[in-house]
């Protein structure tokens, strides 16, 4: 059963413009084919009657030509030996008029006079047609031939030893002769179904010709139509391409707005925020070749997800991020909220927009830059490959920039000084291969963190402290 399933031609189907054009020519081929077919039939009585018809007027007109011609040649009676008879034998061997027709000579009683002895047996020299009976054209009229001397050419039908033919029959009274021009059936036959067969090869042709110009102006139509339609799906797919990056732009910008406004409530002076995505992105890059999942399209929301990573933050209270000294326990744990407060605001952020790969990067991000490759970190004491690689990424560029960036709470060290910290660190606090990539492209963070705080100048205060020293500032011109 299942071979016999295997073995079952594949059904056709109108599936694509070339099938569809095919189908089109098949089905007007087989209409024109069926029309053809049934023209023929019905016209096939038409065109052996016009034959028949045509043959009848050229035998007539045959047979007249013969009698004036024999006027010239034996202007008197014809009798059997005579040298009238010889000249006018002699004349019906030449006048034969072919396509199957014979022209023969008969005497007044209807005997066998002259005859071509080429196409007619010598044993009806003394043939008697006096009694062949004729069917009269187009009266339908039955009348013995010996009857019949008829001035003008005169029709019938009448069925000889051979066979049914149409003859045509004009009378010579001077040579005491009848003229009889026989056409068979068979070859007016022959000839309407040569007439049909060429009728049918015109017509095939015509056909044909038809099919092609279907053909050739389908195939027009069709690049016609499907050049429009690409132009108009081009500008659709323009659209909605534009539409889409506007949309993706006004998201990004959404999420960085947020990321910077959490970044407000911090004590980083300046440009964290665009420093991380760019750390971000430099290990991302040499990272590509060691982990399948970095794309192109992942290092973007890499760049973008990075920023969200401490929006948590703005739950915690200003008192513990302010504090210029060591946090106690209690402030500790307190701080270390602000990682799941963070990846809940994105989650009920996804709850409203949908799945959404740069939202979902975004939680990890948030919930787990914070936990450590040996598992000493937190919220969750995640470790290994148990921590998202983009929260790995976001850890050592985090840390990076923690140890060179000046805060309220310390000054900022060196890059040397960082470097040392992050290769120690290495299989404890951060993944092996991150670090190593690290240590390959330092000297671009360098070269990063050079560029970024030169922009923000080392002695810039940062903008939560500022914002509370404006705010005590105006409470105490208000109490003076």
């Amino acid at each position: 059963m299942a071979q016999q399933f295997q073995n079952r031609p594949p059904k056709f189907r109108l599936r694509t413009r070339g099938s569809l054009v095919a189908a089109t020519v098949l089905l007007q081929g087989v209409v024109i084919g069926l029309g053809c077919l049934a023209t023929l039939q019905l016209s096939k009585t038409e065109l052996e009657a016009g034959v028949r018809g045509r043959m009848m007027e050229r035998a007539a007109k045959q047979a007249g030509d013969f009698v004036q011609r024999l006027r010239e040649a034996s202007p008197g009676p014809i009798r059997r030996g005579t040298p009238e008879w010889e000249r006018a034998e002699k004349l019906v061997e030449e006048s034969q008029p072919g396509d199957g027709a014979t022209l023969m000579l008969l005497d007044q009683a209807a005997h066998m006079l002259c005859y071509p002895r080429g196409e007619i047996q010598t044993s009806v020299p003394n043939l008697d047609m006096s009694q062949q009976r004729l069917k009269l054209y187009p009266s339908g009229e039955e009348i013995e031939l010996a009857q019949l001397r008829p001035a003008a050419a005169l029709l019938a039908d009448t069925t000889l030893a051979s066979g049914p033919v149409v003859l045509a029959m004009l009378d010579a009274p001077a040579q005491r002769a009848k003229v009889l021009v026989l056409q068979p059936h068979q070859t007016i036959r022959e000839s309407a179904r040569a007439m049909s067969s060429r009728a049918l090869l015109w017509t095939a042709l015509a056909g044909a010709g038809v099919l092609v110009i279907t053909v050739l102006g389908s195939i027009l139509l069709v690049r016609r139509y499907d050049s429009i339609l690409v132009r108009a799906n081009q500008q659709l797919q323009e659209e909605l391409d534009r539409r889409v990056r506007r949309g993706l732009n006004i998201r990004n910008a959404l999420v960085f707005g947020l990321a910077k406004l959490a970044d407000y409530r911090d004590t980083d002076t300046g440009r964290h925020l665009e420093r991380i995505c760019t750390y971000c992105e430099l290990l991302a890059k040499e990272l590509k070749g060691e982990f399948g999942e970095i794309t192109r399209s992942w290092i973007e929301n890499l760049k973008l997800a990075s920023s969200m990573h401490d929006i948590g933050k703005v739950g915690v209270a200003d008192a513990i991020l302010l504090k210029p000294g060591k946090l106690s326990p209690e402030e500790r744990r307190l701080m270390e909220l602000h990682s799941l407060i963070g990846a809940d605001t994105l989650i009920a952020i996804r709850r409203r927009v949908g799945d959404d790969t740069l939202i979902n990067m975004a939680i990890q991000v948030a919930l787990s830059h914070h936990e450590r490759y040996d598992g000493t970190g937190y919220p969750y004491g995640l470790q290994g490959e148990q921590i998202p690689l983009a929260a790995r990424i976001v850890a050592l560029a985090d840390m990076y920039d923690a140890l060179t960036s000046r805060r309220v709470y310390k000054d900022a060290l060196g890059h040397d000084e960082a470097c040392r910290i992050i290769k120690a660190s290495r299989g404890t606090h951060f993944d092996p291969r991150i670090a190593d990539a690290f240590d390959r492209v330092k000297g671009q963070f360098d070269a990063v963190r050079a560029e970024m705080h030169a922009a923000a100048s080392s002695d810039e205060t940062p903008p939560l402290v500022l914002a509370v020293e404006r705010a005590q500032a105006a409470a105490r011109r208000q109490a003076a």
